[in-house]
C-alpha cells in the first residue's frame, strides 16, 4: 500500500517516523523546496515529550532546544499571579516541556525520516481524484497515485479544501508578533517559560540554546493595519518589564499573524483520506498545545492503522479516539485567550488562578499530558 502523507512540518514527519517505526513505508511531500530558518519557537509539552520519546529521538530534540522546568503565567513585572509550592513542571515519567526553535525541530524530524523513508520538497498539492479506489495526487508539475492520504498540510490546508470546501478559519481579532532574540537573559529567567498578561496584551518568552529566546507578544486588534517594526512592538509593552524591551530590542526576523483556529469539522476524514494536526483541528496557541495535538495524531493514526489492518474504517475509529481532547484543547484555548484580553474577565481569572488548589491545577495540565498507551 502507498501512502502519501502530504505535508513536511511537525505532524507530517512525525506522522512519517511513527509509521516506519510500525513497519509501514510512506512518502512525504512538501511544497517548500529547502527548509529553512525561518520562523519562531514552539513549546513541546510533555504529552508530545512521551511521544517523541517514543520515536527515539527526544534526545536530539533536548541538543537543539532547552528543558523548561516552569512555565509561569505573570504580571507585567514578571511577578507569579500564582505562587506554587512546587514549580517543577512534569508529568508522571518526568517529563518537561521543551522550548526549540520550531525549525530547528524540524530538521530533526527530516534528518531522522530521511534514513528510512522519501521526503520529496517542492511538490505543490493541488488536487486530487480518485479511480478504482485509487487516488490520483496532482502536484503543480507532476501527477502521482496513492492508496491513502494523510493530509498534514496546516492550517490553510489544500488537501482539506478538497474534502471539505465550505471550512472556515475563525478569527480572534487579536494580533501575534513572534521572534527569536539575540540575547542572554538574566539567570533567574533560565530554564523557565512566562507570559505576562497586561490589558488587552500578553508577552511571553523562554530562552533557547546559545543565548537566544523566542518571544511572542499578542495585542487586541484595532481594526487597523498593525505595525511590524521593534520600536512599536516595544511601545506597546513600556509598562512591562525592563527586560522585555531587551528583549524585543534584540530581535531578528519577526512574523506576524492574526490569531486564528479552524472552525469545527463535522468530519476529519472521506474515503480513503484524512486530515491530520492543524489540517483537522488547528487551534490557538494559547495552551501550547497546537503542535503537541498534531504529534498526539501521529501517534494515534500509526497504530490504529496498523491494529486494523491499513484499512479506511481506522480513519472513524481514529477521530472517535481524539475528538473529545481535540475539542476540549480548541474550545479551551479560544475561550483562554479570549478572557485574557477582556478587562472585566482578566482580573476574575487572575483571582481565580489564585484561588485554585495546587492540586486542581496539576490535575488539569496531567488531564492534557495524558496519552492512551503511556
Amino acid at each position: 500500500m502507498k501512502i502519501a502523507i502530504i505535508g513536511g512540518g511537525i505532524t507530517g514527519l512525525t506522522t512519517a517516523l511513527a509509521l516506519h517505526k510500525l513497519g509501514i513505508k510512506s512518502t512525504v511531500y512538501e511544497q517548500v523546496a529547502t527548509l529553512n530558518e525561518i520562523g519562531a519557537g514552539i513549546w513541546l509539552q510533555p504529552n508530545a515529550i512521551k511521544i517523541l520519546n517514543w520515536l527515539g529521538i527526544k534526545n536530539k530534540i533536548l541538543e537543539k532546544g532547552v528543558q523548561l522546568q516552569k512555565v509561569n503565567i505573570v504580571h507585567p513585572n514578571l511577578k507569579p499571579i500564582k505562587k506554587l509550592k512546587n514549580e517543577l513542571i512534569q508529568d508522571e515519567y518526568g517529563n518537561q516541556t521543551i522550548a526549540i526553535h520550531r525549525a530547528r525541530l524540524q530538521q530533526v524530524l527530516f534528518d531522522e525520516f530521511s534514513q528510512y523513508g522519501q521526503i520529496e520538497l517542492g511538490k505543490k498539492y493541488i488536487s486530487q481524484s480518485t479511480e478504482n479506489n485509487k487516488i490520483q495526487i496532482n502536484f503543480s508539475a507532476q501527477q502521482i497515485e496513492a492508496d491513502m492520504v494523510l493530509g498534514a498540510d496546516g492550517i490553510h490546508s489544500q488537501v482539506r479544501q478538497y474534502l471539505f470546501p465550505d471550512s472556515e478559519i475563525r478569527k480572534t481579532n487579536q494580533i501575534c508578533w513572534r521572534g527569536i532574540s539575540k540575547f542572554k537573559l538574566p539567570e533567574s529567567l533560565m530554564y523557565s517559560g512566562r507570559e505576562s498578561w497586561g490589558h488587552k496584551r500578553r508577552f511571553g518568552f523562554s530562552h533557547l540554546p546559545d543565548d537566544e529566546v523566542y518571544w511572542f507578544a499578542v495585542k487586541t486588534m484595532n481594526g487597523h493595519r498593525e505595525k511590524t517594526d521593534i520600536k512599536y512592538i516595544q511601545s506597546l509593552f513600556k509598562d512591562f518589564s525592563p527586560v522585555v524591551a531587551e528583549i524585543i530590542e534584540h530581535a531578528g526576523f519577526i512574523h506576524t499573524a492574526e490569531l486564528t483556529d479552524l472552525k469545527r469539522l463535522k468530519t476529519w476524514h472521506r474515503d480513503n483520506t484524512c486530515l491530520l494536526g492543524d489540517a483537522a483541528h488547528a487551534t490557538t496557541p494559547n495552551m501550547g498545545q497546537g503542535a503537541c495535538q498534531g504529534i498526539e495524531d501521529a501517534y494515534y493514526i500509526s497504530n490504529l492503522l496498523v491494529q486494523n489492518n491499513l484499512s479506511q474504517e481506522t480513519f472513524k475509529i481514529f477521530e472517535r479516539k481524539r475528538r473529545a481532547k481535540v475539542d476540549y484543547i480548541v474550545n479551551t484555548s479560544w475561550r483562554f485567550g479570549q478572557a485574557a484580553h477582556s478587562p472585566i474577565i482578566q482580573p476574575i481569572m487572575k483571582l481565580m488562578m489564585k484561588a485554585t488548589p495546587e492540586k486542581i491545577l496539576t490535575s488539569q495540565m496531567n488531564k492534557v499530558y495524558q496519552v492512551e498507551g503511556f
